[in-house]
């Protein structure tokens, strides 16, 4: 089967659908004359607005409630897809995948038991699963896809962006006293739940530091991140010598958008990021990271890809993982799986990771 319109649903959320794109990749290059479509919510149709590999790009108003779905569930059955991914699997996605009326349908294996036996047994049948990009792709494998390749310089998630993308994350970088001979280190503090940030007085603590010894930090996320930033914003100041203040904390969160954050990313020697959307878009940059985890694992299929990537969780933890996603609080009280992850132990990898002009104290 040679399909001629294909459709991809992955309606959220920036990760997720960040993993999405070496599927995208890789359909292209196997059908270059395809239609190929995708299905996102609106909130983060930003994340594939650019994709080259895309046709159109379908944003579901999440806003809009059972009639934006049934009307955009008729406007698919209108294109007469021969093939749809759904490599979402939930109650929207399965309503649009039914009411397009493919011709097949695929889908990728969730391992939801194995899961659960792994979150609540510590049980763990999921020791060699894949990453979640690869069981996206996995799921294409009937259509003949089974030998898909990183790009060039061993990414596998990419993201577009416009030179205007550029241009404002410049402008927003330089109305902070930005300096483009000194080395910039990106933090990504915000995650989608808390027991997968890092302490906010660790990423103070953590920024003053790099700032003593000569980098540039700049804190990036989106609105929801902009207390976050600022109780780190106030950690920091006191803690610097008066001798370190021309160098200062620059402070994106909430300033430009996911776009422009990527720009800033790129940009950067290093980003420190905790297991959130900001992590796959340093990943899709190909920026050197340094990526926290709390309460997940690596079974969970989420981890960092890259080579120049490095991951910092509490191993020993017989607790994790508490969740598949992460929780408002954590389960046992003591959030050791971040607590334990001092400040001095991001620092060490991260001036292990710096090149050697970058990482010795320039003071």
């Amino acid at each position: 089967m040679r399909p001629q319109k294909i459709l991809i649903i992955r309606l959220s959320s920036i990760g997720d659908i960040l993993l999405a794109t070496p599927l995208l990749r890789a359909l292209r290059e196997e059908f270059p004359a395809v239609r190929l479509d995708f299905v996102v919510k609106a909130d983060f149709a930003e994340v594939l607005r650019h994709h080259p590999a895309i046709d159109k790009l379908y944003e579901l108003d999440s806003k809009g409630g059972w009639p934006a779905l049934k009307a955009l569930g008729c406007r698919l059955r209108d294109e007469r897809y021969e093939a749809i991914f759904d490599i979402h699997k939930n109650f929207r996605s399965r309503y649009l995948t039914r009411a397009a009326r493919p011709q097949r349908v695929f889908r990728h294996g969730k391992h939801v038991f194995r899961r659960w036996l792994l979150v609540n047994t510590k049980i763990n049948l999921l020791r060699n699963a894949p990453p979640i990009f690869q069981r996206y792709l996995d799921a294409a494998a009937p259509l003949g896809l089974t030998e898909a390749q990183p790009l060039a310089d061993g990414r596998w998630l990419e993201l577009f962006w416009r030179e205007q993308d550029e241009q404002l994350a410049e402008e927003a970088l330089r109305a902070q006293r930005w300096q483009p001979d000194q080395p910039l280190i990106g933090l990504a503090p915000g995650a989608g739940y808390f027991t997968k940030r890092w302490p906010a007085e660790y990423f103070g603590e953590l920024a003053a530091d790099l700032i003593r010894q000569g980098h540039q930090v700049v804190i990036l996320g989106g609105r929801q991140d902009v207390d976050l930033a600022k109780k780190i914003e106030e950690i920091v100041e006191p803690a610097l010598p008066r001798d370190t203040r021309e160098l200062p904390l620059l402070n994106l969160a909430g300033a430009v958008s996911l776009l422009g954050s990527a720009a800033v990313i790129k940009r950067c020697r290093l980003v420190v990021a905790n297991d959130s959307g900001l992590m796959h878009v340093a990943e899709a940059a190909g920026t050197p990271l340094v990526a926290i985890f709390g309460s997940t694992t690596r079974e969970l299929g989420f981890f960092p890809q890259l080579q120049t990537s490095r991951v910092m969780e509490n191993s020993a933890l017989p607790c994790r993982p508490c969740s598949h996603l992460g929780h408002h609080q954590c389960p046992r009280r003591h959030f050791r799986c971040m607590r334990e992850i001092k400040p001095a132990n991001i620092l060490a990898l991260v001036q292990n990771m710096l090149p050697a002009r970058y990482a010795a104290n320039r003071k």
